[in-house]
């Protein structure tokens, strides 16, 4: 399933904001799932669920670079929710696989 979120910045870290763009009731976040985030300077970029539980979930981002041309690298982030129904919280990087 794909689910749609805008971020409050232009890049994810520790305490930045996820809405989701998708209607109330649309179900529940499951493992596999692709995550479209429109990030506030109008770039967007697909991640995928490699984890959804009821308190948290692991969200793997792909490399991107923002509006300004910076190059934001790959990163797989720790979700909580966010305090209200469609918020999440991104609380914390998680170690990347070594190649």
């Amino acid at each position: 399933m794909l689910w749609r979120f805008s971020a409050n910045n232009t890049h994810l870290y520790p305490g930045a904001l996820l809405r989701s763009l998708d209607a109330p009731g649309k179900g529940a976040l499951s493992a596999g799932d692709a995550l479209l985030v429109e990030f506030s300077d109008g770039v967007a970029a697909s991640g995928q669920l490699l984890h959804a539980g009821p308190n948290a979930a692991v969200l793997q981002m792909p490399a991107y670079r923002t509006r300004r041309q910076t190059t934001v690298a790959a990163r797989s982030w720790r979700l909580v929710p966010g305090g209200t129904p469609g918020l999440v919280r991104v609380q914390t990087p998680l170690p990347t696989a070594s190649a």
